[in-house]
């Protein structure tokens, strides 16, 4: 229970229409708690037979008691205000700013932490970002000085333990966290190399507890078997959520070769049932087929396409047909290749 004495000499403080939260308050309780105001006369004044309270925020929300007990049920700064009557009809008012607190605390947010990098900056956070609150920052193995100690975001640069204490004349919440550099993988897939279609190249991203791994080919495994030549980047990822990649460049060195046959025989009966060219180092086509006329029958940008010798859902009349290719190799190397080829049924 607090008791509060609301003095007849006091200056009238500023009515409650004003900006609450720019004043300052002359006291400060927790929230739920009791207040018993008293308003008595100084030596030598009249004295007052009548007192006119209204409370601001508070239950009751007004009293004509001398002493009112008045409960705050919620937080804020509110005004309380008291107008007494003296004996020879003359009166006064007078008041004051009363601040309620919560008591009651935020859990406070800031949990263990992991960085992938000695190199850092973090805000730890208390939370708890209330008026007439205090913070208190220590570590057991951090030295931490000057005013930030006691503010309520810290910024940190170095792993270790972090404690903070949140408190109020209502009361105190506390935390321990660890803030950790976490396992950085060491990815080295080695430098480029040359390579020759149908021979297999192993390409290792290296082994650790938990890692994890994805490849730009879609593979996930530690390991990737392949006889494409291309580039290849993984990225590996710790159990501790740090990353890592690299990359290496497999260069074709064989040189590229296409074969176009000058027949087929599109008749439901292997082999030679579908017009496709025989490649080796090529990493893109576009075909086209066109009759003795000039007109496209067929195109295909699937390097494994071909033709089955239909148009329009027709099957196509025998005779000579000319084929346009335009290829692109493993190296970038671009060729077209034009030849004729004869349809048989």
């Amino acid at each position: 229970m607090y008791r509060l004495l609301l003095r007849l000499t006091w200056v009238a403080i500023l009515a409650v229409g004003h900006n609450l939260m720019a004043q300052t308050p002359q006291l400060i309780i927790c929230k739920g708690s009791s207040i018993n105001y008293q308003e008595f006369n100084e030596p030598g004044s009249l004295p007052s037979v009548a007192w006119d309270w209204k409370f601001q925020g508070g239950t009751p929300a007004t009293s004509t008691l001398r002493q009112p007990p008045v409960t705050y049920p919620d937080t804020g700064l509110f005004y309380t205000e008291c107008t007494s009557t003296f004996s020879d009809g003359s009166k006064k008012t007078q008041g004051l700013y009363v601040l309620i607190i919560n008591n009651v605390f935020d859990p406070i947010p800031m949990r263990d932490t992991v960085v992938c990098n000695t190199n850092f900056s973090i805000n730890l956070n208390a939370g708890n970002n209330y008026r007439e609150y205090r913070y208190h920052w220590t570590s057991t193995d951090v030295n931490l000085t000057g005013k930030d100690t006691t503010k309520r975001l810290l910024s940190i640069n170095k792993a270790g333990t972090y404690s903070v204490k949140v408190y109020s004349k209502c009361g105190s919440s506390s935390k321990t966290i660890t803030v950790r550099v976490g396992e950085t993988p060491i990815v080295d897939l080695g430098p480029d190399k040359f390579v020759c279609r149908n021979a297999a190249v192993t390409l290792n991203a290296g082994v650790g507890t938990g890692y994890s791994y994805q490849w730009n080919s879609g593979q996930t495994s530690q390991t990737l078997f392949t006889q494409v030549a291309g580039k290849y980047t993984v990225i590996v990822t710790s159990s501790d959520g740090c990353k890592a990649s690299d990359d290496v460049n497999l260069i074709d060195s064989c040189p590229p070769i296409v074969h176009v046959p000058n027949a087929f025989t599109p008749n439901d009966a292997a082999p030679n049932d579908v017009f496709k060219p025989y490649l080796e180092g090529y990493a893109k086509m576009n075909m086209k087929i066109y009759n003795r006329w000039g007109e496209k029958l067929y195109e295909t940008d699937d390097i494994n396409g071909g033709w089955d010798g239909y148009y329009m859902g027709e099957p196509a009349i025998e005779g000579v047909y000319i084929c346009l290719i335009e290829l692109i190799g493993n190296d970038t190397f671009r060729k077209m290749v034009k030849t004729n080829f004869t349809l048989l049924r």
